[in-house]
């Protein structure tokens, strides 16, 4: 009896964790598992009820059995509501965009295949290291973007040539891209949303045929760091993601 009893504990707190799920989630049960649930909770709450006493012995092999059976389906199914619940907390950002789970470190020509911007090629043009920036800072009304205190600007530049024989919009804008850059050093942030008007992450202008135009992306570094041998770019599409090497 005492096994017996600890079996019906154990099989109540599964059913108490299906029922309560995890912080304010609630699971969807269907028709069959609610059922199943309802049907083993109301054997329990007879179980230790005066009236059932006399009218009905649970303490028999065949209600055992049942009892048992029934604890192993809902344990059974908090096991795979647990696997759902991890599969969903994993991080995806930095998946290749290939369907992998893995990390793909691919080339820079891979860019602007990845963003969908047909008729374009994107093609790494170097860094810079400052506390300030603006696109254009001969003119007075460019926007400009400061570096915090303690900190300085990692300037990502990209150039977008129109390689398909007529003028087209390069549009990364209407993608809904992100984009997050890494370099040595421990540097691993999301690249700013600015205002700039060659803010990569919001182009979208129209480039004649053979011409070229720069972009930035940038995020904030250390003020100690004043050169970085490597850099990468992490870009997110959707449920897409790609990590390019830059240098």
């Amino acid at each position: 009896m005492k096994t017996e009893n600890l079996k019906k504990i154990l099989a109540a707190g599964m059913v108490s964790c299906l029922l309560t799920g995890c912080g304010n989630v609630i699971p969807e049960l269907t028709e069959e598992e609610a059922s199943l649930i309802a049907t083993y909770a109301a054997d329990v709450t007879l179980s230790h009820s005066r009236e059932s006493d006399a009218s009905r012995l649970i303490d028999t092999e065949a209600e055992t059995a049942r009892l048992e059976e029934l604890a192993e389906k809902i344990e059974a199914m908090q096991k795979e509501q647990e696997l759902e619940e991890e599969e969903e907390a994993k991080p995806t950002e930095y998946s290749s965009s290939a369907g992998g789970a893995e990390e793909s470190q691919q080339k820079v020509e891979n860019i602007a295949d990845f963003i969908g911007l047909d008729g374009f090629q994107v093609s790494y043009d170097g860094y810079e290291i400052r506390k300030s920036y603006a696109a254009d800072e001969t003119e007075e009304w460019e926007p400009t973007l400061d570096a915090t205190a303690g900190k300085s600007l990692l300037v990502v530049k990209l150039k977008v040539t129109n390689i398909s024989g007529a003028p087209a919009v390069a549009d990364v804008l209407s993608k809904d891209m992100m984009f997050s850059i890494s370099a040595d050093g421990g540097v691993s942030n999301m690249a700013f949303v600015t205002m700039l008007l060659n803010d990569f992450a919001f182009a979208q202008d129209e480039i004649g045929a053979g011409e070229g135009k720069q972009y930035v992306l940038i995020t904030q570094i250390d003020e100690s760091i004043t050169e970085v041998g490597s850099i990468s770019l992490h870009m997110k599409k959707g449920d897409e993601n790609l990590i390019i090497t830059l240098q």
